[in-house]
This record gives structure tokens, C-alpha cells and sequence, in this order.
């Protein structure tokens, strides 16, 4: 990543503020279904603890210059942490009901997203749906680069992920990785099937070596 302030940091941070963005649209609909003031103060204990959350400022006001690539990596451990660690106090506290609100916000913010690109040339097809997948969903840096592509054709991509960037903030906030996963999943099935309707998105996880094969294909 550069060492100098630029579109792939701009990039980046648009992800990381999706990510938070989410994480306030679940408060708001818990606290719509339950003591608003038991969800703040379960909000509010999290930020003490993991990282208030981003100044609604531009980049430039609040990044370390001096430290870029570092600054970002620190947003995304703040939020992947925090996020986790908050879903598994609401659940805690609320009880397994509340995860359908937060299912609801996960696929809202899928859905929404994706159908802002129906309709262009840039969603046309199975390889440029993921490629868009990758402009909204955070998915560590870019230098991480764990996402490997094993076939692609314009009716069906498929890929594997080398190591799962977010299962150590999971399990350091004993979040339940299973729950996670499928949170994920509801995301992308619901931007897949917003931004082109014509496709799907599934896991396999059937395989014997443990590593889940992803699939963006044509109904």
C-alpha cells in the first residue's frame, strides 16, 4: 500500500465506515425492539472498551500521515472487534431473538448496496459481481489478498479463502463463529441477488479439507 494518501486508502476507509455504518443500523433497530437505554448502555461499555467510533470527518482530518497503512489496519481491528463483541453482549443480554434483528440489518445493508449497481454494466455478470463484492465488504487490507479464485467464467466464479481475516476478533470476543459466518453469508447472498438478480451466491463447505468453496453463479 502506498505511503502517500490515495484512492486505495479513500477505498478502504468507505469499507471500514460500512462496517461501523452497520453496526449503528443494529443498534437502532434493537433499540426500536428493546430498553433503548439497555441498548445504549451495552453500546456505550463497548466503545469504552474496543474504540469509539469514527469522527464524521474526512480522511484526511484523521489519519496519521506518518503512518497510513498502520492507521487503517488499527480501524479494522477496532471495528471487526468491537462489532463482534457487541452482537455477542445484545445476544447475552436479549437473548437468541434479538439475532433476527440483526440477521434483518446484515441482509438490509447487503441488499441496499447491491441495488444501487442493478441494472449497469458493472454487475453483468459473475466475475464482476465479486469484484464489486470486494469494493463494500471489508475483507481486511488490501495487501492481504486472501480471496483465491479457482474457476471464473461469465456464469459462475468460484473461490477459496486462504485464512479467514475475521475469526481472530470473533473468538477474542467468544463470539460464536458459526453465527458470524452466516451473518456474512445473508450479506452477500442479499448484494449478489439485489445488484443482478439473474444470480446467486452459495457456500460448500462439504469439502473433507475444511476450506468452504464460495460461488457466485447463474439462476
Amino acid at each position: 500500500m502506498s505511503a502517500f494518501l490515495g484512492p486505495i486508502h479513500h477505498w478502504l476507509f468507505k469499507k471500514i465506515l460500512l462496517f461501523e455504518e452497520l453496526e449503528k443500523k443494529i443498534i437502532m433497530s434493537l433499540s426500536s425492539a428493546y430498553d433503548k437505554n439497555i441498548i445504549d448502555e451495552i453500546s456505550k461499555e463497548m466503545q469504552q472498551q474496543y474504540g469509539a467510533f469514527i469522527p464524521q470527518e474526512p480522511l484526511e482530518a484523521l489519519i496519521d500521515t506518518n503512518n497510513i497503512h498502520g492507521w487503517l489496519q488499527e480501524r479494522i481491528t477496532v471495528v471487526e472487534l468491537r462489532q463482534s463483541a457487541v452482537i455477542k453482549a445484545f445476544l447475552s443480554k436479549l437473548g437468541e431473538e434479538a439475532l433476527a434483528i440483526i440477521e434483518k440489518e446484515y441482509i438490509h445493508q447487503g441488499k441496499q448496496l447491491g441495488m444501487g449497481l442493478a441494472h449497469s454494466s458493472a454487475v453483468s455478470n459473475a466475475p464482476s459481481i465479486y469484484k464489486e463484492i470486494n469494493n463494500y465488504l471489508l475483507e481486511g487490507m488490501p495487501c492481504d489478498n486472501v480471496n483465491n479464485v479457482v474457476s471464473s467464467t461469465e456464469e459462475a466464479i468460484q473461490w477459496k479463502i486462504t485464512q479467514c481475516l475475521h475469526k481472530p476478533y470473533w473468538d477474542k470476543a467468544a463470539m460464536d463463529a458459526e453465527i458470524m459466518y452466516n451473518l456474512r453469508f445473508h450479506w452477500i447472498k442479499a448484494f449478489v441477488e439485489a445488484a443482478n438478480p439473474r444470480y446467486t451466491y452459495t457456500v460448500d463447505s462439504s469439502n473433507l479439507n475444511g476450506v468452504s468453496l464460495h460461488s457466485i453463479i447463474l439462476l
